[in-house]
């Protein structure tokens, strides 16, 4: 048996399905961590650098009680000269927002009404967002009011440079991934060594079942273990006992069988022989009968005595030979006549019992090449069979005609006809209808081996009589095929 479907490939794949997963889910649960720490250790950063900024602007905006564009704009310029690798701009504006300051001075007086500039005006704590301009790239941006007392003076806007925190980002992401793939590749290699020692001892069980041999008897060894393999393996065992048990129990059935076939072969082959030896006897006797009541056709009678003693002769022959079922000799002869010297043969005691028979014989029928005693006997036991079914008074029809390379011969009653049950297996052995001591069940069993040695074939059929009707297919030439 091939193998489509590995338990070991399956397990991998879903085991490591499974952790692939959790180990994904894991990621973005550290990462979404990580970056809001990263976030929040530059956003402390920021603060504390704009804080720090704005002490100063403070302290002279509170103390000379005036605006002093002068001072600001000069602030700002040695605050971005001071941190110029961090800050990327820098805006000082009043609480109208107009710019009083800004590190790019053609900025100055100009009114702003972004929604940065206006949360930075409006807010009582120093804020913070994280953006991407198309110039400056990624800038964080930090603001806070000015004001000791009041948020009189307006507020103050710095952008920093956050290419850090995105490289720390980065950084994070691609240990995290690292670490990750490492967990998920120890975990894949951890199962598919489990999963390859669970199955290369099923393999090891499998290999050990090929090689169990019934003809010797002899036991498998294999390993035990206190996990399922050992339980598999232990009842595995078991059921090699008893499979040895039952084949040797088997093989004297087997011998019983051979010996009871021999001695029911046997019984078949002298019941057949006895039944075939039957009829013909049964033959000579009507002839013996019509003899003494018409010696006028002596000569036709005695000519029927010897056709009778010969099929004797044969059957006897072909019993001694050990060929029993041989298709006899196979000779050229006239079909119509052998059916008006089976109905000779069966004269007495068609006259005895007033059975009117009907014959329709077709003349165009040439002379055929096949067994005429094989034939005849077929005929005479189904003959023989639709006298007992009418068991007095009644018809028998006998037809023949031309089909094609076949003559066909139909032989029908006004008997019970077959029962029902019994139509699927009346040519089988010892079937029969009548009573028991009255018949063997052998006729139609040995017609039908009779007619399939002649190379036809025998079917059965309702008739118009209202009995049974059996119809005889046989070529007009056949010989015995030999080698």
């Amino acid at each position: 048996m091939q193998i489509r479907s590995s338990i070991h490939d399956r397990l991998v794949l879903w085991i490591g399905s499974s952790v692939a997963v959790i180990l994904m889910l894991l990621f973005f649960v550290i990462m979404a961590v990580q970056k809001d720490a990263i976030i929040g250790k530059h956003r402390s950063i920021a603060i504390t650098m704009i804080q720090t900024a704005i002490i100063p602007l403070n302290d002279a905006l509170h103390l000379r009680q005036v605006d002093a564009d002068d001072f600001l704009q000069v602030f700002i310029n040695n605050f971005t000269s001071e941190y110029q690798e961090q800050v990327r701009y820098a805006i000082v504006l009043d609480r109208t927002g107009q710019v009083k300051a800004h590190s790019d001075v053609s900025q100055n007086e100009t009114i702003v009404t972004d929604i940065y500039s206006l949360s930075a005006l409006e807010a009582t704590e120093p804020g913070f967002h994280l953006f991407k301009d198309k110039e400056m790239g990624w800038v964080m941006e930090v603001s806070a009011p000015l004001g000791l007392i009041s948020l009189s003076h307006g507020a103050v806007r710095l952008g920093l440079d956050a290419q850090p925190l995105i490289n720390e980002l980065q950084r994070t992401t691609l240990i995290v991934i690292a670490l990750f793939a490492l967990a998920l590749l120890s975990v894949l290699i951890i199962v598919m060594e489990v999963t390859r020692t669970v199955t290369r001892k099923l393999r090891w069980t499998a290999e050990a079942m090929d090689n169990i041999d019934f003809l010797t008897a002899t036991p498998l060894t294999l390993p035990e273990s206190d996990d399922e393999i050992g339980l598999l393996n232990d009842r595995f065992l078991k059921l090699q006992e008893r499979l040895i048990q039952s084949r040797s129990t088997m093989e004297k059935t087997n011998q019983s069988l051979i010996r009871t076939e021999k001695l029911a072969a046997l019984g078949r082959m002298a019941a057949g022989v006895a039944h075939e030896i039957n009829n013909p006897l049964m033959g000579l006797k009507n002839c013996l009968q019509l003899l003494k009541i018409d010696p006028e056709n002596a000569d036709e009678h005695i000519r029927l005595l010897k056709d009778g003693l010969d099929r004797i002769e044969e059957t006897v022959k072909s019993l001694l030979e050990g060929a029993r079922r041989k298709s006899g000799v196979t000779k050229e002869f006239d079909v119509n006549m052998s059916v008006r010297d089976v109905l000779n043969l069966m004269g007495h005691r068609l006259s005895k019992e007033k059975v009117i028979t009907h014959i329709e014989l077709d003349d165009n029928i040439p002379p055929i090449i096949n067994n005429k005693s094989g034939l005849e006997e077929a005929l005479l036991n189904i003959c023989m069979n639709a006298l007992d079914a009418i068991g007095g008074i009644g018809t028998i029809g006998l037809k023949t005609q031309l089909s094609g390379d076949l003559v066909r011969i139909s032989i029908g009653d006004s008997g019970s006809g077959i029962p029902l049950d019994l139509k699927d297996k009346m040519f089988e052995p010892f079937v029969t209808t009548k009573e028991v001591g009255k018949g063997t069940g052998l006729g139609l069993y040995v017609t039908r081996e009779i007619i399939e040695t002649m190379g036809g074939s025998i079917d059965y059929s309702s008739c118009d009589l209202g009995g049974a009707q059996f119809n005889i297919e046989i070529p007009i030439e056949y010989h015995e095929r030999t080698g």
